[in-house]
C-alpha cells in the first residue's frame, strides 16, 4: 500500500533538505530508487479517434440523452459519430482534424451566464448495437466547436472526453504519455476561453495589442484587459497550458464576444486586408504564440516603467510568457539572445497550474519537454513517491545538463524548492549558433545518460584542447573568391603546418558550400554546417579559435593531428600552459530520425570541461561554459565520461 493513499506526494512546496531529511538519505540517493520506474515512450497515437457531426439521414431513431439520474429519456438532440484518423503516417488527410483545448469545469463566466449545460448532443457508442449516449461535454463548447469548424470547413473533431475512453484506465495511461502529439499533428487546435469581449473599446485595444501599437494613454487599460483575458479558467489549469505549448504556432484562441460587436470585429483588418481578428461569427481568433508575444513584450515593458504594477505585470507573464521572449530579456550575454535553456520554465509553469492527479504532472513535464524517459505514473503512486524528487529523476534522465562547475558547485542548494534548484544549478552558458535559440537548446542534453552514485555516465569524444590562434578579423573583398573556411585552413597548412586539419577543413568546405541550404541532411550534417557558420562568423569578427585533439579512449594520450576548432571570445585568455579538455556529442541520425518516435528530441553536446583521469575509470569532467565547435570524429570510437554530481545533492 502507497504512504498516502495511492498517490505521489505532493511535496513541491518543500525545500529540499527536508524531503532529504524525510527519506533519510541523499538526493541521489533516492533519485536511484526512482530509477527503477523509468519506461520508455511508446506510441499510443496508431490511430485517432475523432467525432464528426451525423447528416440528416444519420440520425438514430430514438434521440436519447442521459439524465442526472442515469436514465435515458427522449429529446431533442444532434448525432456525432466516430471515425479514425492516422496523424502519424498520413501527414495530410491524418492531420486534417480540430483539437480542443477547454477545461472540464465551467468556467466562472460559463457559470453566471448559465452555460452548464450537456445533452444537446449525442455520442456514437463504441460498442456496436449499443445506443448512443449523451455527451458529457458541455453544449456550449459542442456549439462553439461545431460552428468553428463548419466556418473552416473542417469535419473532423478530437476532445479528450469523449475521444479517449474513460473507462479504460490503459488507454488513459498511453494516452497522458502520448497527448502532445495530438495537438502538435493537428492542423486546426483550437482553445476556448470563455472571457467575453464585451465593447468596442475593449475590442479596439486587442486590436492594438495584436498590432503591437498600444497608445501611451491606453497602456492603463490594455493591462486591465490583458490581466483579465489570462486569469480565464483555461489559462490556470496544466493540461491546457500543455495543450497550448505543443499546438505552438498553429493554436487559435477563440474569446467571445457580444453579438453587437460582429461589425466591428470584421473591420479590423491589417494592411494586406486580412482580419485581425478573425471572421468566425461570435468569436475573435487570434494565434495564441502572436498573442502571448505582444503580451510579454507590453509587460516586460511596462513593469520596467510602472514599478508598481510589477505584480499584475508578473501575473500576466506566468499565465501566457513567450518563452523566447521572456528567457530572451535575462540572457547574461550580448552576443547570445538566449543562453538558458526553457525546461525549468516549463517545470515551474506546470507546477504552478491546477490539475486533478499530481502524477500526471509528470507526464505533461514530459510531453512539453520532448522526454523519450517517462516515469511510470501509477508505479509512482502505488509507492507513494515524493513528487519533487521524481521531477528531478526524470530532469536527469533525459539528458537535461546540471552544472557542476568546481567554481560554482552550489548555485542551487538544498534550501531551494525543486523548480528553484533546477532553475539554478541548470547550465545557463549556452551559445546557440542559429535563430531559433530554444529550439537548439532544447537538444543541448546528454545522449544516453546512465545515473550512478558518483555522477551522469555518458559517452561521446573527448578533446585535449591545443594551439590558440588569435588573428585579426578577416576583410573580405571583391578580389578574394575564398570562403573564411577556406582562409583558415590555408593559413593553417602554410603557416601553422597543420596538414592534417588543414585537409579536412577544406574537403567540408567544399561538401558545404555545395550544398543547397535548404536541402534535408540527417541531423550530424546540421550540426556541422551550424558550427562552420560559427567558426566562419568568429573569423570575420576576431574571436580566439582553439584546435583540438581526440583523447584516445584507452590512455589519456592524444592523437598527434588536430581534428577540431573550437571557438572561444574576443578576449578570451586561454593559456596553453593550462590542460583543457572539450567534450562532445551528437546523437547519430538514423537513431535520432528514422528509429524515433514521433516528436522526439535531437541531442548535441559541446562543453569546455576540466578533466580528472584515473587508470581504471572513466574521465570525470567538470564543466566550464558552453562550447561551440567544429570537429572531425569520423571512425574515431566514443568513450564513456562521468560528470559528477554537485556537492549538494550528495550530502546525507
Amino acid at each position: 500500500m502507497s504512504k498516502n493513499g495511492g498517490s505521489v506526494v505532493k511535496d513541491t512546496s518543500l525545500p529540499l533538505s527536508q524531503i532529504r531529511d524525510e527519506h533519510s538519505a541523499s538526493i541521489v540517493e533516492s533519485v536511484l530508487d526512482i530509477e527503477k520506474h523509468a519506461v520508455t515512450r511508446e506510441n499510443w497515437l496508431k490511430s485517432l479517434e475523432c467525432l464528426y457531426l451525423a447528416q440528416d439521414n444519420e440520425e438514430p431513431s430514438v434521440k436519447r440523452r442521459r439524465v442526472s439520474g442515469g436514465s435515458v429519456a427522449v429529446g431533442s438532440s444532434e448525432l456525432l459519430r466516430r471515425r479514425y484518423l492516422d496523424p502519424v503516417t498520413d501527414a495530410e488527410g491524418g492531420r486534417d482534424y480540430i483539437a480542443v483545448s477547454y477545461t472540464w469545469q465551467a468556467s466562472e463566466q460559463e457559470e453566471e451566464a448559465d452555460e452548464e449545460a450537456v445533452g444537446r448532443y449525442l455520442i456514437e457508442s463504441r460498442r456496436t448495437g449499443e445506443p448512443p449516449m449523451a455527451s458529457d461535454v458541455r453544449d456550449v463548447v459542442w456549439n462553439r466547436v461545431l460552428n468553428y469548424a463548419a466556418h473552416v470547413g473542417c469535419n473532423n473533431i478530437w476532445i479528450d472526453r469523449e475521444c479517449v475512453d474513460q473507462e479504460d484506465e490503459a488507454e488513459q495511461e498511453a494516452a497522458i504519455q502520448s497527448m502532445h502529439l495530438v495537438y502538435s499533428l493537428s492542423k486546426k487546435p483550437i482553445a476556448l476561453l470563455t472571457r467575453e469581449i464585451e465593447t468596442v473599446e475593449e475590442l479596439d485595444l486587442l486590436t492594438d495589442i495584436m498590432c503591437g501599437q498600444i497608445s501611451a494613454e491606453d497602456e492603463a487599460a490594455t493591462l486591465i484587459l490583458l490581466d483579465d483575458i489570462t486569469s480565464n479558467l483555461w489559462w490556470t489549469r496544466a493540461w491546457t497550458f500543455q495543450e497550448d505549448y505543443r499546438a505552438s504556432y498553429r493554436m487559435t484562441l477563440l474569446i467571445p464576444h457580444c453579438r453587437s460587436l460582429e461589425v466591428s470585429k470584421q473591420i479590423a483588418a491589417d494592411d494586406a486586408g486580412l482580419f485581425l481578428l478573425g471572421d468566425v461569427e461570435g468569436e475573435v481568433c487570434i494565434d495564441s504564440m502572436e498573442f502571448k508575444g505582444r503580451a510579454t513584450e507590453f509587460c516586460l515593458m511596462y513593469r520596467k516603467k510602472k514599478p508598481e504594477a510589477r505584480d499584475v505585470c508578473d501575473r500576466i507573464l506566468k499565465a501566457a510568457a513567450e518563452y523566447n521572449i521572456l528567457l530572451r530579456e535575462g540572457s547574461p550575454s550580448s552576443l547570445y539572445s538566449i543562453s538558458r535553456s526553457m525546461s525549468p520554465n516549463i517545470i515551474s509553469d506546470v507546477l504552478s497550474r491546477g490539475i486533478t492527479l499530481e502524477s500526471d504532472r509528470l507526464a505533461i513535464m514530459a510531453n512539453c519537454c520532448g522526454y523519450g524517459i517517462r516515469l511510470d505514473t501509477n508505479s509512482l503512486n502505488s509507492d507513494g513517491t515524493s513528487l519533487s524528487l521524481s521531477i528531478l529523476a526524470l530532469y536527469l534522465l533525459n539528458g537535461e545538463i546540471i552544472d557542476n562547475g568546481r567554481d560554482r558547485p552550489n548555485r542551487g542548494t538544498l534550501d531551494d524548492k525543486i523548480h528553484e534548484y533546477l532553475s539554478r544549478q541548470s547550465l545557463r552558458s549556452f551559445r546557440p549558433p542559429i535563430d531559433e535559440g530554444l529550439t537548439f537548446i532544447k537538444s543541448c542534453r546528454f545522449v544516453e545518460p546512465r545515473l550512478r552514485a558518483d555522477g551522469t555516465l555518458t559517452s561521446g569524444h573527448l578533446w585535449k584542447l591545443g594551439k590558440v590562434i588569435r588573428r585579426k578579423p578577416l576583410k573580405l573583398d571583391k578580389y578574394n573568391t575564398l570562403l573564411p573556411l577556406d582562409m583558415l585552413a590555408t593559413d593553417l597548412y602554410y603557416k601553422d603546418s597543420d596538414q592534417d586539419l588543414s585537409t579536412r577543413l577544406l574537403g567540408w568546405s567544399r561538401e558545404y558550400s555545395a550544398t543547397p541550404g535548404n536541402t534535408p541532411r540527417p541531423r550530424r550534417w546540421g550540426w556541422r554546417r551550424w558550427m562552420t557558420d560559427e567558426v566562419e562568423e568568429a573569423l570575420m569578427e576576431g574571436k580566439t579559435l582553439r584546435l583540438g585533439r581526440l583523447v584516445h579512449p584507452k590512455y589519456r594520450g592524444e592523437d598527434a593531428a588536430y581534428r577540431a576548432v573550437f571557438v572561444g571570445d574576443k578576449d578570451d585568455g586561454w593559456d596553453e600552459s593550462v590542460p583543457s579538455f572539450a567534450f562532445t556529442c551528437v546523437r547519430p541520425a538514423a537513431a535520432a530520425r528514422s528509429e524515433a518516435p514521433p516528436g522526439d528530441t535531437y541531442k548535441h553536446v559541446s562543453l569546455e570541461v576540466d578533466a580528472e583521469f584515473s587508470e581504471r575509470a572513466p574521465p570525470r569532467l567538470y564543466i566550464r561554459r558552453w562550447l561551440n565547435g567544429l570537429c572531425f570524429f569520423e571512425g574515431q570510437p566514443q568513450r564513456d565520461v562521468l560528470f559528477p554530481w554537485p556537492p549538494a545533492l550528495l550530502e546525507k
